[in-house]
């Protein structure tokens, strides 16, 4: 879901630069903020949920529990 949050402020900069006037309203630095902290958010998750999986994945095929 944070995924798709992050197209909503790339759409307003694209937007902004194909002529929507009321996109422009925001500066285009507030617009990819916004996205790059979305994705940052999205990419950060990611990354921490497969870490957590490969290690689980390792623990439990050793015997070991995950704790």
């Amino acid at each position: 879901m944070i995924g798709l949050l992050g197209f909503v402020p790339l759409a307003g900069f694209v937007g902004c630069g194909y002529g929507l006037t009321a996109l422009c309203a925001i500066p285009s630095e507030v617009w990819l903020l916004g996205w790059a902290a979305f994705f940052g958010s999205f990419l950060g998750l990611t990354i921490r949920l497969f870490r957590e999986r490969r290690k689980f994945e390792r623990g439990a095929a050793g015997g070991a529990t995950s704790s």
